[in-house]
């Protein structure tokens, strides 16, 4: 009978509990008594406080299971480890020391890697700082320093996450610069991930870097902020994270006492803005809470990238439900019976509809302009981007603001 594995749970570097797993493919987690004592945050929405282990009849519980790396990341974590990529529980024991968000995970009997050391430098770099970061794109955790940016080593607190540049999607770096420029140009009242251009030390090409928004600056140390992406909240496995629609998440929101209602309607402007950007792989992990002493706020608008302008993307839908019905097939299949859907969904009326559509059209010129002077990328994709915003709202949102009384 293979050995079962357990870690060790922090918050904020604080003991919270025991994760275990259990016989017939189960896990669970379990609070310690001192962290309940001591009256403690619960670690995340879906694990509340209580002395009873929480059981989860799956490999890891959805919380945990979205603290993992995916795609390539994953399979290259479970190479240098000598494991199967589907043991999930290993892979987190041995990469959840620095995770997106305020809990970490140890292992108690860390066991050497016993597989194959890979030849890239950001792959070694990626796997030295036993850092797990979700999603499919190629990723590092970063240290700004006094000379630019070098990977976050073992036990570090990283400032940064690196997006790195290469793959199928040819200028993706400086196009999710460009797409999240004209997103705080769109959405001037919201709040957007800070993002800039720069190499990495040891690392080949410019890279976009993300300043943690989960991290706090505070007496020259770096202190974790609680974060939790709506996959995690709604309890889906990762895989599931394009299962649901944008309401579900608005009606978490409306729910919670600890939320704000305006950061639902902030939430319904970022998919209309969405739209309008071809940012059309918004899905459930692309969304989440920060925890600001007691409350819950919208997390700032990261993860925006104009995929409709790569050829493999552009004849795809939404990644959630607009509505309760089917999404079109397109993004250039939305029409105004869609985002009158979608507010109702949220629970507002055509007026709020109207009236963002009015602010998204107010701003549009100045998007674009900001995209197309911007020393980002070639001018060929500035060029996409900004004509892409154009044709998307005169093919989508100059209907929908007709069909709602206002001319553009």
């Amino acid at each position: 009978m293979a050995e079962l594995l357990y870690g060790h749970v922090y918050y904020q570097d604080r003991f919270a509990g025991l994760l275990r797993q259990e016989t017939g493919d189960r896990c669970s987690f379990t609070y310690d008594s001192e962290y309940l004592n001591q009256s403690m945050p619960a670690i995340a929405l879906s694990l509340p406080l209580q002395a009873e282990p929480h059981l989860y009849s799956g490999r890891l519980h959805p919380y945990f299971d979205n603290l993992l790396a995916e795609g390539r990341q994953a399979s290259i974590q479970a190479r240098w480890l000598g494991i199967p990529v589907e043991d999930w529980f290993a892979r987190l024991l041995a990469f959840g020391g620095d995770c997106i968000g305020a809990v970490s995970i140890r292992d108690p009997r860390p066991r050497p890697a016993t597989g194959e050391m890979p030849q890239a430098a950001e792959e070694i770099a990626a796997l030295a700082s036993r850092a797990s970061i979700s999603g499919v794109q190629a990723k590092l955790l970063v240290v700004e320093t006094g000379s630019g940016f070098r990977p976050a080593r073992e036990g570090e607190l990283s400032t940064h996450i690196a997006k790195l540049p290469g793959g199928n999607l040819p200028e993706i770096v400086p196009l999710e610069y460009l797409s999240t420029l004209a997103a705080r140009t769109l959405l001037p009242d919201d709040e957007i991930v800070e993002t800039r251009t720069a190499p990495i030390e040891g690392i080949a090409g410019e890279c976009l870097l993300i300043r943690r928004f989960d991290r706090l600056q505070q007496d020259g140390a770096t202190r974790k902020r609680h974060f939790e992406e709506f996959n995690q909240i709604l309890q889906h496995p990762s895989e599931d994270k394009y299962e649901g629609s944008y309401a579900a998440m608005a009606q978490i929101m409306r729910e919670n006492p600890r939320c704000s209602l305006l950061d639902a309607e902030r939430l319904f402007r970022r998919v209309l803005a969405s739209i309008l950007l071809g940012n059309n792989d918004a899905h459930l992990k692309n969304f989440g809470l920060l925890s600001l002493d007691g409350r819950l706020r919208l997390a700032p608008f990261y993860d925006v990238l104009a995929a409709a302008l790569y050829p493999d993307f552009s004849q795809t839908p939404m990644a959630l439900r607009l509505g309760q019905g089917q999404n079109p097939d397109t993004l250039a299949g939305i029409g105004p019976s869609h985002l009158e859907a979608l507010a109702k969904s949220f629970g507002l009326k055509k007026a709020a509809l109207r009236e963002a559509a009015h602010d998204l059209g107010r701003r549009l010129d100045a998007a674009q302009e900001a995209v197309r002077q911007d020393a980002h990328g070639s001018k060929g994709i500035r060029t996409q981007l900004a004509d892409y915003m154009r044709k998307r709202w005169n093919g989508t949102f100059q209907r929908i603001a007709s069909s709602t009384g206002w001319r553009s």
